[in-house]
């Protein structure tokens, strides 16, 4: 797969280099003046300039990938003129990083593939994980449904999935398993398999449900 980052700070930076170690070819543009060679690392192709600039864009193949990623996000105004410049070209997966509700609106609206709101999800997710000691990581999927790394209820140990029922008692779909001491994930999960005390459940469905679930008696927290 082709990407194109734009803008080379923090969130791009660790994006193009989580693509790179995936095995995808990742080219890039930053605006400042000094591409930094951490930066630059892994990177096909790297230019420098205004990142509105249509012929920057061009320069940089921006027509060929498969994806591109406006990794900015400080200005808005900016944001969207480089989404229309990429619509321009071609480019039809186009994600865009934003710092505000209003403006994550504002990108929907440019039928952007999805609005980043980094610190947003990043809050989310660590409240979810302070309220409740047993939610060990927190994914939003749909307005009031999540998937969620859950810690084996206590009342749940020793029992089948096939006893438990889940999916038939809760709506819950337990999506993997993972054994904390050895960190093996097993995708599905082994529906006749024992669960222990070492083990944790990828679990999705409604928020509430994961709520009650995680709050009742004999529910387990873990150290991290």
């Amino acid at each position: 797969m082709r990407v194109l980052v734009i803008g080379l700070g923090a969130f791009g930076f660790w994006f193009a280099r989580t693509m790179r170690e995936l095995g995808h070819v990742v080219s890039a543009i930053e605006r400042h003046d000094v591409l930094d060679d951490p930066q630059a690392e892994g990177i096909t192709r790297a230019c420098v300039g205004d990142t509105t600039d249509p012929g920057l864009l061009e320069r940089a193949a921006a027509g060929d990938v498969d994806a591109a990623v406006i990794a900015t996000g400080e200005d808005l105004s900016t944001t969207i003129l480089v989404t229309m410049a990429l619509r321009d070209l071609g480019v039809r997966e186009i994600y865009a990083k934003t710092r505000s509700v209003n403006a994550s609106r504002a990108l929907d609206r440019l039928d952007v593939t999805d609005a980043i709101f980094p610190e947003r999800d990043a809050g989310a997710r660590l409240a979810h994980r302070i309220v409740s000691r047993a939610v060990l990581d927190y994914v939003p999927i749909g307005e009031g449904f999540s998937m969620q790394e859950i810690t084996v209820p206590e009342s749940w140990i020793g029992q089948s999935l096939v006893e438990i029922e889940p999916r038939e008692r809760l709506s819950l779909l337990i999506v993997g398993m993972r054994d904390a001491l050895t960190g093996e994930l097993t995708l599905p999960p082994d529906p006749s398999a024992r669960l222990k005390p070492s083990d944790s459940l990828l679990v999705a469905g409604r928020d509430d449900v994961l709520e009650t679930l995680n709050t009742r008696p004999g529910t387990r927290s873990r150290k991290r």
